[in-house]
């Protein structure tokens, strides 16, 4: 189990002018924690520069709400309820690893520490990565796993009339609820289904929370690919924390269908967090940022005086986020609509069976099915679809079906013809997203003598056409006004070809299928995409695996055999094609994957129970070598006596 935070003393320096609100949500996804701190031969940063600098982020404010510990505001130039003190829970105390507010129903994403001063002994905070927390709870206890994320966690807590200082729980009702009155808490208490309270003798209150998510997976925030599992709840923190004159830290948590945790597993799991944490000792005028969808943290024991102050804020605020030119175009002006729950897609090309694949893919996780109508399958891949739908595995609005425009349709009258067939074959009213295959124009091959057309006329012959890919592209706007597919995009086209399209769109092109692997970065491609407003979808991730029968990859040629990502597969604990397809999700890619097998399906489900290092990822990205299997400039050629070269 890697740990993330190993290198939290190694500096680097910032320039203040350029950390704005899309620069610090990019650290902040990337490396998940950040200690900030003054040059050497400059003063500490003060409580009002550490107010000025969250106030300046440009992130959503975050109300101050309740929780267990007490607290103190604390008024800084920037506004008297940005900033208040961290839970002041005794000193002698252990404040365990927990997410901030994990048990809102929103909490915050981002959470800011600033030390004012720092304790003589101890006080130290301590991060851990919640992956690394789920990874080892899912490997080791995956039936306690599956029980979390079945029924999540419910929590018992007694809560004091006053505020107990001696407590590290010991917030009062009134503050924790934030209300004046016990017939104002009841009334918020009574509109929470399933929460249970009871009024104790010596005027405390008992609490048993409804049932809340104890497993949470974090997908896209904003712009940046996140696409992990996390230990996101207080379950742990309760059973090591929620100890006081009122709580027994034992009788603290339980399954939300009421059932006992286990305590032996509660310690094994507590053991190994202590284990795996980093401690950080303050110097004063630190401040750290995390991302608390992603990072655990608590506080050592200390002596002395010590004050940390924290601050809490929701995530980027869009109104005063700057927009890049080219998302300002019409059709798409901002990324996070185009963010993806799951970012694994299953592909039917060269597949033997597509009704079992497709059905069994669906099964096993994948929502994204990517298909054609040069792959010859539409038919049954259409049958899996309809029947993992008809089971009520899925219902049809949760699965992103993709087909493409094969060349020998790019006439704008053959479009909507070409369109019509393959909603005919796959049994759908619609899909999600049309792709003009590649920006090749074909001879027209009529539909009832030859389909699928393949690369050649009723001759046995390539011929290419004059055509007009502008038009092409108005042809398929067409097809998103009547219904037939929510969103149109292209595949195997160039920055030039890109800029084309762009030219005229009146709906912009929302993805970009192209080959993509280690051996293939396609970063300046990937980047111009991504700055135009575009998913980008990525074929072949694994490299040359699926060439070698077509001759066109040799053993040579296989990613599976490459030192560094056998090194990786040890370092991680994962197979080579995990390694693959985490660093194609971590480069903001979708990754298309295909197989049979239904054990390799859910391996390839498995990565999001991992994070490779910037380090790591930047190795694989020296991988490349500019090495293309699927160019139609040397394949057409070599099987249709046809040089088409496309991607020069």
């Amino acid at each position: 189990y890697t740990r993330l935070f190993e290198n939290i003393n190694q500096s680097e320096n910032i320039d203040y002018s350029s950390l704005n609100t899309q620069t610090f949500a990019l650290l902040l996804a990337k490396y998940k924690a950040l200690l900030l701190r003054s040059d050497e031969n400059e003063a500490p940063f003060t409580v009002n520069d550490f107010g000025n600098f969250i106030s300046n982020l440009g992130l959503e404010k975050y109300p101050y709400v309740g929780g267990a510990a007490p607290r103190r505001i604390i008024p800084v130039d920037a506004g008297d309820d940005l900033i208040y003190t961290a839970n002041e829970a005794p000193p002698d105390q252990l404040i365990p690893f927990h997410h901030e507010l994990a048990q809102v129903k929103n909490p915050p994403v981002y959470l800011f520490f600033y030390c004012d001063q720092p304790s003589e002994t101890g006080g130290e905070t301590a991060l851990l990565d919640s992956t690394v927390v789920y990874r080892y709870v899912n490997d080791t206890f995956p039936e306690f796993m599956e029980k979390l994320k079945t029924y999540g966690a419910r929590y018992i807590r007694t809560i004091p009339a006053e505020d107990d200082k001696e407590s590290p729980i010991g917030r009062s009702f009134y503050n924790t609820y934030q209300v004046k009155t016990k017939d104002e808490l009841e009334e918020k208490l009574n509109a929470t289904e399933k929460l249970e309270y009871e009024w104790l003798d010596d005027g405390s209150l008992k609490v048993i929370s409804e049932p809340i998510p104890a497993i949470k997976f974090i997908g896209q925030q904003e712009d940046h690919a996140i696409y992990q599992w996390t230990f996101h709840n207080s379950v742990i923190a309760a059973f090591v924390g929620w100890e006081d004159c009122r709580n027994d830290r034992k009788k603290s948590i339980r399954f939300g269908n009421n059932e006992l945790m286990d305590e032996s597993i509660l310690e094994s799991i507590a053991n190994f967090m202590d284990k795996n944490k980093v401690s950080y000792k303050w110097q004063k005028g630190d401040f750290f940022a995390l991302n608390n969808r992603l990072v655990m943290h608590s506080r050592n024991s200390f002596t002395g005086v010590r004050r940390i102050y924290a601050a809490m804020f929701g995530d980027v605020d869009k109104k005063k986020m700057a927009v890049q030119p080219n998302l300002a175009a019409p059709g798409v002006s901002d990324l996070s609509a185009l963010s993806v729950p799951n970012p694994l897609t299953f592909g039917m090309w060269r597949v033997d069976d597509s009704e079992e694949a497709a059905y069994n893919a669906i099964k096993s996780g994948y929502r994204r099915i990517d298909s054609a109508c040069d792959y010859g399958n539409e038919e049954g891949t259409g049958r899996g679809i309809r029947r993992a739908i008809k089971e009520g595995i899925v219902k049809r609005e949760d699965l992103y079906i993709t087909t493409k425009l094969w060349n020998t349709y790019h006439a704008p009258e053959h479009v909507p013809l070409a369109m019509d067939r393959s909603l005919k074959d796959l049994g759908l009213d619609y899909v999600d997203e049309y792709l003009i295959h590649f920006p090749i124009s074909m001879q027209f091959v009529p539909f009832e003598k030859k389909y699928p057309p393949e690369w050649t006329n009723l001759e046995g012959n390539m011929v290419i056409v004059n055509n007009d890919i502008n038009q092409t592209w108005k042809a398929m706007e067409s097809l998103v006004d009547t219904g037939r597919t929510h969103h149109i995009g292209i595949s195997n086209f160039n920055c030039q070809h890109i800029r084309q399209v762009l030219s005229v769109a009146r709906i912009r092109p929302t993805s970009l299928q192209i080959e993509c692997h280690p051996h293939l970065s396609q970063e300046k491609l990937i980047r111009f995409a991504r700055e135009a407003g575009m998913r980008v979808t990525v074929f072949s991730p694994l490299g040359g695996t699926s060439y070698i029968s077509l001759n066109m990859a040799t053993q040579g040629d296989l990613l599976f055999h490459n030192p560094l990502l056998r090194q990786l597969t040890a370092k991680y604990g994962k197979t080579t094609a995990q390694i693959m397809l985490r660093w194609a999700v971590q480069r903001n890619t979708l990754p298309i994957s295909k197989t049979s097998s239904e054990k390799r399906m859910e391996e390839n489900q498995a990565l999001f129970d991992f994070y490779l290092h910037k380090e790591d990822v930047e190795a694989i990205n020296d991988l490349n070598l500019n090495r293309r299997y699927n160019d139609p400039g040397v394949f057409c050629e070599g099987g249709m006596g046809t040089f088409c070269p496309i991607y020069e």
